[in-house]
């Protein structure tokens, strides 16, 4: 009876001891959890985040936001928030994506207005050149020159970041619609999705800011109402088609030069771009394409920029322009355009990206945290 007792009370005590228990344990969870990290960060958070590296090996957990060993339990709202939910896309990464594509391009826009200023005036111009604009720039000041920002801001924030979210929601929702779509395909076809729609927003913004930078008008109120009076909502729409021709092989060709330059250069490095190498290769890729693209943007400035009742199509552009200037002329405007577009670039492409990893990442580590 006393051994019966004796083993009772060792039984009882073993079941009320859950600290030698987990002590025992211990081993094996640090291996599950060490199983995890590896196949759901490394897995599920690489294909939504290609472009973020995770050290899961690391015996340092502070160092992984998504460890689960420093979240503490497994649960579902551990890991971060798939892109694409049960119920559809997420529109709060979608939005995310497009605040920072509008903040991107916004800021860009107002920052190099000056010098897209003084393209837009060789570009509307048949006799000054390049240089002669350039030694007007004292007589034209800095309100001059600035001339036309308001509705350039504006236009570049509404489409950039419609171009943005439509870009990102496209690029998600392709590989579910097509499997069969390999991943440089997909990129082209989202961003003309987003770029066609943003750019056709842009539109009337587009018109107001080159006739301002024309010196047409004084202010936007004028322009705004002189231009409905006189051609409506043609009239703010003028230029469309060539405007489309222009942004879409730029925007394309653009985003696909600079991500696959950015994976070359990630190639030949070994390591992920630091913030500024990838702006400088988002410069380069910029620039070169707008130098590409520059015969669509001289048409468009001489389209939008045509006096009142003149029905300029852009054939009958194109045509004048190689009459009467010859066939140089359709590059009128491609020194301040590239250097325009540069920065505009590395801003737009490169920009957009680190300051939507941002909005993407600061979330997470904040959510971690207060577990």
């Amino acid at each position: 009876m006393v051994g019966t007792m004796g083993d009772f009370d060792e039984e009882q005590s073993v079941s009320v001891d859950p600290r030698r228990r987990a002590r025992k344990r211990k081993p094996e969870e640090s291996q599950v959890v060490s199983i995890l990290n590896h196949l759901f960060v490394n897995t599920q958070y690489s294909s939504l985040y290609p472009d973020t590296w995770i050290n899961t090996n690391s015996s340092d957990t502070s160092s992984c936001s998504l460890n689960f060993a420093k979240v503490g339990n497994f649960t579902p709202t551990s890991p971060p928030p798939p892109l694409i939910k049960s119920g559809g896309l997420d529109i709060g990464h979608l939005l995310k994506s497009a605040l920072a594509g509008g903040i991107s391009c916004a800021f860009s826009a107002f920052l190099m207005h000056p010098v897209d200023t003084v393209k837009t005036q060789v570009q509307a111009s048949t006799t000054l050149s390049f240089i002669e604009i350039m030694s007007k720039i004292p007589e034209i000041g800095a309100r001059g020159l600035y001339k036309g920002s308001i509705p350039a801001v504006v236009g570049q924030f509404a489409s950039h970041g419609l171009r943005t979210s439509i870009y990102e929601a496209s690029r998600l929702a392709l590989p579910l619609l097509a499997p069969g779509l390999l991943d440089i395909q997909v990129q082209p076809i989202a961003s003309f999705l987003g770029t066609v729609l943003g750019t056709t927003l842009r539109i009337p913004c587009e018109v107001l800011k080159q006739r301002l930078q024309a010196n047409q008008f004084d202010n936007i109120v004028e322009a705004t109402l002189s231009t409905w009076q006189q051609d409506g909502l043609k009239g703010l729409f003028r230029g469309t088609g060539v405007t489309l021709l222009r942004e879409v092989p730029f925007y394309v060709a653009g985003m696909g030069l600079y991500t696959q330059s950015k994976k070359l250069v990630e190639r030949r490095l070994g390591r992920v771009l630091e913030p500024w190498e990838a702006i400088a290769v988002g410069a380069l890729s910029g620039g070169f394409t707008a130098v590409m693209t520059t015969p669509f943007d001289v048409i468009k400035t001489r389209m939008m920029t045509a006096p009142h009742g003149v029905d300029l199509s852009m054939w009958m552009a194109a045509c004048s322009i190689m009459t009467h200037e010859g066939f140089l002329a359709f590059y009128k405007g491609a020194v301040p355009r590239f250097f325009w577009t540069a920065p505009l670039g590395a801003l737009n492409l490169a920009g957009y990206e680190l300051l939507q990893k941002a909005f993407i990442t600061v979330p997470l580590d904040q959510s971690v945290h207060s577990d």
